[in-house]
């Protein structure tokens, strides 16, 4: 009987615990892939600064100047991308590496294309702050694709 019942306790703050986890803000949905849009190409973020972004398929790859340079990588849902980030460390800065995750939406109202999202630490996709870019050109031969080339153009 004291067996069942202490199965019975966990099983309810298990079922607590979870219905908290539940209640907490989720990802946006994705709607379709504007007509004629890709991630590809170079984008400026107010919080990240340059984005060198390249889309083959449903896979997004690339980079982002901000700090000492970062990286980008994720998979496509229409117009959603859903990524992970790393900030490679340091040890002459006594920097160490940060990675999270964040997600995009990708934008075209007419006027400007752009990114709007969010990102966070570890596994969290949101809370940080925002994350948001506007499109400003197609991608050139000669653009940084790793943190080491990013590092040497801005």
């Amino acid at each position: 009987m004291m067996r069942w019942r202490a199965v019975w306790m966990v099983a309810v703050s298990l079922a607590w615990v979870l219905s908290g986890c539940a209640s907490a803000p989720g990802v946006p949905g994705s709607d379709p892939m504007p007509e004629g849009r890709s991630y590809s190409g170079l984008w400026y973020s107010q919080q990240f600064e340059h984005m060198y972004l390249e889309q083959v398929g449903e896979r997004v790859t690339g980079v982002y100047s901000y700090g000492s340079g970062g990286t980008i990588e994720g998979e496509l849902k229409g117009n959603r991308l859903l990524f992970d980030w790393e900030e490679p460390g340091d040890r002459t800065q006594a920097r160490a590496t940060m990675r999270g995750q964040g997600y995009f939406l990708l934008v075209d109202d007419g006027q400007t294309v752009r990114l709007d999202g969010e990102w966070g630490y570890g596994d969290d996709r949101r809370g940080k702050g925002p994350w948001t870019a506007e499109y400003i050109r197609e991608l050139e031969a000669d653009d940084p694709a790793t943190v080491q080339q990013i590092r040497q153009v801005h």
